[in-house]
């Protein structure tokens, strides 16, 4: 069941004030959105240990930031 009215989260306890749902998505206190998809694919991400894997990860993180700065500009 998706929830597409806007909930926030901080009613639930103070750890998720700013926090919210809505149309299915989480919304972070600095309005980033997080899909299942998203979310699994971070955690997957911050599991990567070796270190061919850790130089990966840190141009994947860069990359990620830049894309960010792109889409706001």
């Amino acid at each position: 069941m998706k929830i597409y009215s806007c909930r926030d989260l901080e009613s639930l306890h103070d750890d998720w004030r700013g926090w919210k749902i809505k149309q299915g998505e989480l919304i972070t206190p600095n309005g980033w959105t997080l899909t299942p998809d998203r979310i699994i694919s971070g955690n997957a991400l911050l599991e990567i240990n070796a270190e061919d894997d850790r130089k990966a990860k840190a141009l994947i993180i860069r990359t990620a930031r830049m894309i960010q700065k792109l889409r706001f500009k």
